[in-house]
């Protein structure tokens, strides 16, 4: 009995992360047409790049729940946190290069997201190897 329950428990885990990813990949890709979709009203040019923040935030968050459903060691979340920050730095570095007007944060978080994403690279090929 308790096994059934822990088995629905660790498909509705996996169905809530799959569903984060999904919602996640789309407000990544399609960012106006999520937003309108989702709150009625479509973004301007200028929130674009909060949308597609919002995205990868989404995308990590539902990585790290998918795998942390399974029964493997708990070396995910710093998976999803190693390519979470590479991926938020690369899309500042766009956001940066791209446009006209950028904040005094702009350059700082793209520099710290990428320096955390590289850090915890050796970490995953240690885990994966033992």
């Amino acid at each position: 009995m308790q096994l059934n329950s822990m088995r629905r428990t660790s498909l509705l885990f996996r169905f809530s992360a799959g569903f984060e990813i999904l919602g996640g990949i789309f407000a990544l890709v399609l960012p106006i047409k999520f937003c309108s979709l989702l709150f009625g009203y479509a973004l301007v040019t200028e929130q674009v790049g909060i949308a597609r923040l919002f995205a990868l935030a989404i995308i990590a968050l539902g990585g790290a729940c998918w795998e942390a459903s399974s029964h493997a060691p708990m070396q995910n979340p710093r998976r999803s946190l190693c390519y979470y920050n590479i991926a938020v730095g690369l899309l500042l570095t766009s956001i940066g290069v791209s446009q006209d007007v950028i904040g005094v944060l702009l350059w700082p978080g793209v520099f710290i997201h990428l320096a955390i994403g590289i850090l915890l690279l050796p970490g995953l090929r240690k885990l994966e190897i033992s």
